[in-house]
């Protein structure tokens, strides 16, 4: 069972002078939900490929393929010969997705164009790569076993690419999650010890660089997720406990803000407007999306007794769409859920006007733009007189407006106000009629 809730539009103010037509959008959504199964038998990891509007999923140690789903969750290709893909990653210029075979010890490069494996680059016998990044123009992987982590990176411009397991000082308890971002910031943390330890590079340069050293986060279980902020200022951290998504400044680790989702939190994502999608497990099974630093979620969805996959939850990068893998009882059949518009909120107009006004005298009519802060400044309105098009109108920083006209002849005037709606807020619409006589 999915159930969505939806934040509630601010309330209208009440027209002046005359009654006001108010329309806003009946649902914060565009499409329709879906659940799709996946034909795996076993999830492990996704990753999105916008351009292209395919979906990457790995099915983990003891499986051997990558499933390739368009945005609908309709099969699109199964790559074979990937033993033991785990760990997914779209390069920053986006022709590629590279995957960390733990079963292979190498990590593979596939063409995000073809759909077919380009280069593979061994790790070393032993090596167990699970989890990968691109940044810098290196592969970044964390393998190893346990009491046997490290970090490696390849460098594929030299041929043969070149492979160092040390691409940092220190080691870790075992293969260490991975995440970084276009401009070079790379985070590190460790996923099966608890508490965990966390690190940040800037890797801009090709050479790992320390931004905040190995540090331990003491009152955390293991790191299920990660994701940096567009901005790399932030990393989003899901952890086992404490019970709510944390926010760390990547400079040096410093706390920077949460997100107070619930027990268990076993995903994240991020969008590239900021927004946060903060996934749990093992109880509620719930996705909750809020803006930049909300304090309440924008929208939530609840999956049921399905359980939330670890590592689970993508945003697309514009924040049209959510995609959350659930899987019947721990480790069953997973299924992809498909959410439009999960940043968007119910949207509202409101429009004043003076009811009567004499030909050719000048009347101003102004209105609101309501919704969810901070996404009703700079709207743009449709403005029609009678169902004739009047110059557009944009919203100030609160959401208001305002706009003259000068009518020429005696009758009644209807002027409309409509919002197209964005990924943030709804279609809205507003109406109000004025007598020139």
């Amino acid at each position: 069972m999915r159930i969505k809730q939806i934040s509630t539009a601010a309330a209208i103010a009440a027209a002046a002078g005359i009654a006001t037509s108010i329309v806003p959008a009946a649902s914060a959504q565009a499409a329709t939900s879906a659940a799709v199964p996946l034909p795996i038998a076993h999830y492990s990891h996704l990753v999105i490929d916008p351009a292209h509007q395919h979906i990457f999923f790995s099915e983990g140690t003891g499986y051997s393929s990558i499933l390739v789903t368009d945005f609908s969750g309709n099969t699109v290709a199964t790559i074979s010969n990937e033993p033991g893909a785990t760990g997914l990653a779209l390069a920053p210029d986006g022709s590629t997705v590279y995957a960390a075979l733990a079963n292979g010890d190498a990590v593979s490069a596939i063409s995000t164009t073809t759909l077919a494996e380009t280069g593979r680059y061994a790790t070393g016998t032993g090596t167990d790569p699970t989890y990968v990044a691109a940044a810098g123009g290196r592969i970044w992987f964390g393998y190893g076993a346990a009491a046997q982590g490290g970090l490696g990176s390849i460098d594929p411009s030299t041929s043969p690419a070149t492979v160092d397991l040390g691409a940092v000082p220190g080691s870790w308890y075992s293969a260490p999650l991975v995440t970084a971002n276009p401009q070079g910031e790379l985070v590190v943390g460790e996923t099966s010890v608890e508490p965990p330890n966390i690190a940040t590079y800037d890797v801009s340069s090709g050479s790992a660089v320390v931004l905040a050293p190995q540090t331990r986060l003491s009152n955390d279980s293991n790191i299920n997720s990660m994701a940096l902020t567009p901005d790399g200022q932030d990393v989003v951290l899901a952890t086992g406990a404490p019970y709510y998504h944390q926010v760390y400044k990547v400079s040096d680790l410093s706390q920077d803000g949460t997100y107070t989702s619930g027990a268990y939190p076993n995903s994240v994502s991020v969008s590239g407007d900021g927004s946060v999608a903060a996934g749990i497990d093992a109880g509620s099974n719930e996705v909750f999306v809020y803006a930049p630093r909300g304090s309440s979620p924008l929208n939530t969805y609840n999956f049921g007794s399905n359980w939330l996959a670890a590592d689970g939850v993508a945003l697309t990068p514009d924040g049209s769409e959510l995609f959350a893998v659930t899987t019947a009882g721990y480790n069953g059949a997973p299924t992809l859920n498909i959410e439009p518009n999960p940043e968007q909120t119910a949207a509202a107009l409101s429009l004043t006007a003076p009811a009567t006004a004499k030909p050719k005298q000048q009347l101003k009519v102004s209105g609101a733009l309501s919704g969810q802060s901070p996404y009703i400044g700079g709207r743009t309105l449709h403005v029609t007189c009678n169902g004739v098009a009047m110059p557009d109108v944009t919203t100030a920083a609160d959401g208001s407006f305002s706009f003259t006209d000068t009518p020429q002849k005696k009758g009644t005037y209807t002027y409309q106000v409509s919002y197209a709606g964005d990924v943030h807020l709804t279609a809205a619409t507003a109406s109000a009629t004025i007598t020139v006589g």
